[in-house]
C-alpha cells in the first residue's frame, strides 16, 4: 500500500515539475539569479528594514523613519523592474497551481474520510 502511495506522490510531483506555470517560474527565477545587482539591492533593502526595526527598539524615531523610508524607496525601485514583475507574476501562477492542487487533495481526502465513516 505504501509503495502505491509513494508512486502516486512521485507521479504528482513529476506532473507539477512539468507544468507550464512551474517551468515558467523556474525560468524567471534563473533569470533573476543571473542579475547580481538585484540581489545587492534586495540585500540593501533588507538591511534598511532591519535598521528601522533596531532604531525603533532603541527609540531612535528619526533614524527609524529614515531607514524605513530608504527601505521603501528600494522596495519600490525593485518592484518596478520588469524582470521582478515577471518573476512575481510567474511565482503567483505557480502558487495558484499549488494551492489548487492542495485544495483538491484536501477535498478528496475529506470526502474519503467522510465516506469511510
Amino acid at each position: 500500500m505504501n509503495s502505491k502511495f509513494d508512486e502516486s506522490v512521485e507521479a504528482l510531483l513529476e506532473a507539477i515539475r512539468k507544468h507550464d506555470s512551474i517551468q515558467a517560474f523556474k525560468k524567471a527565477e534563473q533569470h533573476i539569479k543571473k542579475l547580481p545587482e538585484l540581489e545587492h539591492l534586495a540585500h540593501k533593502m533588507k538591511a534598511y528594514q532591519q535598521d528601522a526595526v533596531l532604531f525603533q527598539k532603541i527609540e531612535k524615531d528619526q533614524a527609524a523613519s529614515k531607514a524605513g523610508q530608504e527601505a521603501d524607496k528600494l522596495e519600490q525601485e525593485l518592484s518596478q523592474l520588469p524582470v521582478v514583475q515577471d518573476y512575481r507574476d510567474k511565482m503567483q501562477d505557480a502558487s495558484d497551481l499549488l494551492q489548487y492542487i492542495t485544495k483538491t487533495l484536501e477535498k478528496k481526502i475529506n470526502e474519503e474520510l467522510t465516506d469511510a465513516k
